[in-house]
């Protein structure tokens, strides 16, 4: 358990090194980390599966500024973690990754407020010139914020995971039914919540042709993808074609007043 717990730490400094570290290339993403934690864990197919169920649910949810509403990767390592180490199935790893993803902004905002008290040393270093020196406690704040959660995806994975799956085995089965039922709306409310920030009545008819594709025709997603692709790149084009019609005619309207003018 020892190693185990190690490479799930590993992934979670990967993780969050690569927001900041790497210029965000998206290795933090609940599809990637869980798929990692299924794949330490020996079960990949399950990581696969609850990894992109995760994705749906924190798919709307971003950080603005330097308000964190939810820690989706330390809630999609533990979730997806906890999940398979108990034995149980995906509802159960959104359950936890929820509430979890939640306590992680706790970290997040008393290591940012630690960072916050060390503005002052770059300031001093800025007024001397010293590049080198904001380079070098850059380089540690950024070291020392991933390895915190790293400290605590070990420890938590290490310490928890009998305690996790007695808490889960002891719980009774009819609220074992509506967490599994409320795993299953996560997913809908994630959609939700991007579709209440790309919504546009210009746009809506798309949005109820993907509906009846899935609901009437069962249609697969891949397939409602594709369709939406080729869509898309049909719109793209006729909008160019209609922006270099419109930039043509308005040369030719422009070219005939001088000429006007001119004679």
């Amino acid at each position: 358990m020892v190693m185990t717990a190690f490479l799930i730490a590993v992934v979670m400094f990967i993780a969050q090194f690569s927001d900041n570290g790497m210029g965000d290339i998206m290795l933090k993403r609940p599809l990637v980390v869980s798929a990692l934690v299924g794949l330490i864990l020996g079960d990949l197919q399950t990581g696969v599966i609850m990894g992109a169920s995760l994705e749906v649910v924190f798919l709307g949810i971003t950080s603005i500024g330097g308000a964190m509403p939810s820690d989706s990767t330390t809630g999609s390592i533990f979730g997806t973690a906890f999940a398979i180490l108990s034995h149980q199935g995906t509802e159960v790893a959104l359950t936890l990754a929820i509430p979890i993803s939640l306590l992680a902004v706790v970290l997040f905002q008393t290591i940012s407020i630690v960072v916050g008290g060390l503005m002052s040393k770059i300031d001093k270093y800025a007024e001397a010139g010293d590049e080198k020196g904001i380079i070098r406690l850059n380089f540690v704040i950024l070291i020392t914020r991933c390895m915190a959660f790293a400290v605590l995806a070990f420890l938590g994975i290490l310490l928890g995971s009998d305690a996790i799956s007695s808490f889960v085995n002891s719980i009774p089965h009819g609220i074992m039914n509506g967490l599994t039922v409320t795993g299953k709306l996560l997913p809908a409310l994630g959609l939700a919540i991007l579709l209440n920030m790309l919504w546009d009545k210009k746009i809506a008819l798309f949005f109820f042709l993907g509906f009846l594709l899935c609901a009437y025709l069962k249609l697969p997603i891949i397939a409602v993808a594709m369709i939406g692709i080729v869509i898309a790149g049909f719109t793209a084009v006729k909008e160019q074609e209609l922006n270099k019609m419109l930039s043509t005619n308005s040369d030719s309207v422009k070219n005939e007043e001088e000429d006007f003018f001119n004679e």
